[in-house]
């Protein structure tokens, strides 16, 4: 046994050296990237065609857009509303932020991943499947929590409810208060905006106060020279580790940079190369009999916090076929994409608002390869869309749901706040690139500047006349606030 311990150190050892190696050789981004010279041929047939479909195109709707080769900048683009210094929402690729967060901690000392949730979260009512979840079940997402963010009731969908509305002031709790399967952890692998909003908790308990608060910066993003990102917290000071990360397409493309890079920056190890791995491998739960996948496209292939693009489960295939095996890549709501791509030493960055953007993927991704790696690159189409049916009735009453609820009142408030004062973009402009434009109608939003609340500016958020037609009960005000002396964190929903 100790000479096992030995030859895995040894590896482990020769792994990094290997990794410093390699990286002395790259172009690194500091303080920001090189734009490369000659770049691309952007008059070819395939560039033209990237650029119609990847920017011009009233289908994919891109604010942003960053293609990096060999470590340099080869293409980049950006809306009227946003530039290269403003910050866009993330949304899920905040739970591979986390996952990186999470591997700083185990490569520190400050946790490993055998240990169990419930040494940070002891509760003594649970049953005995809370007490086998362990660490590596959150990086996994395999934890066995019931949790369907795909529910269109917005009175049964847990992710609404902890974002905008009875979880939103602890969402740790609410989130580790969620029935389990059966089953137990590690049986089946579920995607859960919570589960990584649980690990920034256990997080807080691991680091001191004034450490956890400076973490993410201290230990990842200072590091790699993000200037400008955002993380929100909720109001028990948690950081939302599964959705409310904020940063510029140059700032994610360094994160992309240190994972090709097999965890080395500049010469210091950030995560070690084992860790990439950790993050690299399917989820065990995903692998487990208990997942049952009937969609590829769909479902996907997840794995430590990160999407993959192998054929993990037989007679599956792998979701983006036209796509290189290798390519992994973290996804946010409405299109965001920090995509790697090692075999062609390429990261794409993207930034949008879709309401549909999984059909476009592959073909996203494939005519980048055209223009920048081979001419000769197959291209992939794009998929038909999947198209949600709601009856009237159904609309009626999720209408009046989110009413009563404070729901809609505090996810406007907290969208606005985020996107005007902390992305500085319009308030039309943040309800359209949202797609709540229909919130005019019933909502009256009102930024208050007169740093009443401690100094912070709010956006305060009532319902209008017309909504309370829908409403049969007196409904609250929804404030979201935004502290400029601390920018870094964004706006906290109250």
């Amino acid at each position: 046994m100790r000479m096992e311990k030995i030859i895995t150190h040894i590896m482990i050892v020769a792994s990094v050296v290997s990794s410093l190696a390699y990286a002395e050789d790259n172009q690194w981004p500091i303080p920001d990237w090189e734009v490369a010279k000659s770049g691309s041929n952007m008059n070819s047939k395939q560039c033209q065609e990237f650029k119609i479909f990847s920017t011009l195109s009233d289908q994919f709707l891109t604010d942003g857009l960053i293609v990096i080769k060999d470590g340099k900048i080869q293409y980049e683009y950006y809306d009227s509303k946003y530039g290269i210094n403003k910050v866009h929402p993330l949304w899920s690729i905040t739970k591979t932020i986390t996952g990186v967060l999470l591997g700083i901690a185990v490569r520190d000392g400050r946790i490993n991943l055998d240990q169990a949730v419930e040494e940070f979260y002891p509760n003594a009512s649970r049953d005995n499947n809370f007490k086998k979840i362990l660490i590596k079940n959150l990086l996994y997402l395999d934890t066995g929590f019931i949790w369907d963010e795909g529910k269109l009731d917005v009175l049964e969908n847990p992710l609404v409810k902890m974002l905008y509305g009875s979880g939103h002031s602890d969402m740790v709790n609410f989130a580790l208060s969620r029935k389990i399967i059966t089953n137990g952890p590690g049986y089946k692998w579920n995607y859960s905006t919570a589960v990584p909003t649980i690990t920034m908790g256990v997080l807080k308990k691991v680091y001191s106060n004034d450490e956890y608060v400076e973490s993410p910066w201290r230990n990842l993003f200072n590091p790699l020279g993000m200037k400008d990102v955002i993380f929100e917290r909720d109001l028990k000071g948690t950081f939302i580790g599964g959705a409310s990360a904020f940063a510029t397409p140059r700032d994610l493309a360094k994160i992309g940079y240190l994972f090709l890079n097999n965890g080395v920056w500049n010469g210091e190890v950030i995560l070690p190369p084992e860790w990439i791995k950790t993050m690299l491998t399917p989820s065990p739960g995903y692998l487990s009999p208990g997942t049952v996948i009937t969609n590829i496209k769909d479902d996907g292939v997840f794995g430590g916090s990160i999407w993959l693009n192998r054929a993990v489960k037989k007679g599956l295939g792998k979701p983006y076929p036209n796509s290189p095996d290798d390519m992994y890549l973290a996804i946010g709501f409405m299109g965001q994409f920090l995509i790697m791509l090692p075999s062609q030493n390429m990261i794409i960055v993207r930034t949008g608002h879709d309401r549909e953007f999984h059909n476009k993927l592959d073909a996203f991704v494939s005519r980048s390869l055209s223009c920048f790696y081979d001419p000769k690159y197959k291209v992939g189409k794009v998929l038909p869309k999947e198209s949600i049916k709601l009856s009237l009735e159904e609309i009626v009453r999720n209408i009046k749901n989110v009413f009563q609820a404070n729901m809609l009142q505090g996810s406007i408030a907290k969208t606005v706040c985020s996107c005007h004062l902390a992305s500085g973009i319009d308030i039309s402009s943040c309800l359209e690139k949202n797609h709540i434009t229909f919130s005019k109608l019933f909502t009256k939003i009102t930024v208050d500047k007169s740093f009443e609340y401690n100094g912070k500016i709010s956006v305060l958020v009532r319902l209008s006349r017309l909504a309370k037609i829908f409403a049969q009960h007196s409904t609250k005000m929804a404030k979201a606030y935004y502290d400029p002396d601390h920018p870094e964190y964004g706006c906290t929903l109250k």
